[in-house]
């Protein structure tokens, strides 16, 4: 990552969006049919990025262990679309404000990223979203274990990621890992999810 994506202002990254949006269903190819994906249910999640030290940074969560689906694990904040929800960004800005506090209405939304599948049945809608920095965040233990942010930089280093393969449904599929960042480990759908924020920001 150069010094000029360092300083982008939001701006700039909500044209770099706009122009990248892709159609992430293929995700799992060779694995489900376009009609199986068809019948996932619909979620969101919001990608916060924040300035702090005078560079971009992500906000992460990582999961509570109590959780059914995706315990332990370091994500994004969201989940399923429910009843009450206007709409997908509802759904994401919602449980951001549920899981860690983050008040909907201090969120510049940037855009977003598409539709991505997750093996467990969701078809989730990347959002991205600048907030601001400080922020009194409060943590709903019952879904989150803690939050952290990762500088935007030492995500697009390449030496701090690897792909290791997994087995579903008798195959084999690729699965991003970056390396430990301060003992939290970003991995899975939620790997793929930053490299898309990256590939966007990048091209």
């Amino acid at each position: 990552m150069n010094n000029k994506m360092t300083l982008l202002t939001s701006e700039q990254i909500k044209d770099c969006i706009k122009d990248f949006e892709i159609d992430h269903r293929q995700r799992f190819g060779d694995l489900l049919s376009s009609q199986e994906v068809n019948k996932f249910r619909s979620a969101a999640v919001m990608i916060p990025m924040l300035i702090h030290a005078g560079e971009w940074h992500l906000l992460l969560t990582h999961r509570s262990e109590n959780l059914i689906e995706h315990r332990g694990q370091v994500a994004f904040p969201g989940g399923a679309f429910e009843a009450g929800d206007e709409n997908l960004l509802n759904t994401a800005l919602r449980e951001m404000n549920e899981e860690i506090g983050v008040n909907p209405a201090d969120v510049k939304i940037l855009g977003y990223l598409g539709d991505m599948p997750i093996i467990t049945g969701y078809l989730v809608r990347l959002f991205v979203g600048h907030i601001p920095w400080p922020y009194d965040l409060r943590i709903s233990e019952n879904e989150v274990q803690s939050a952290f942010i990762v500088p935007l930089r030492w995500l697009f280093d390449p030496n701090h990621r690897k792909i290791q393969f997994r087995s579903y449904a008798g195959r084999e599929f690729p699965v991003i890992f970056f390396n430990d960042y301060e003992g939290h480990q970003l991995w899975g759908a939620s790997a793929e999810m930053t490299l898309a924020l990256l590939s966007a920001i990048e091209k």
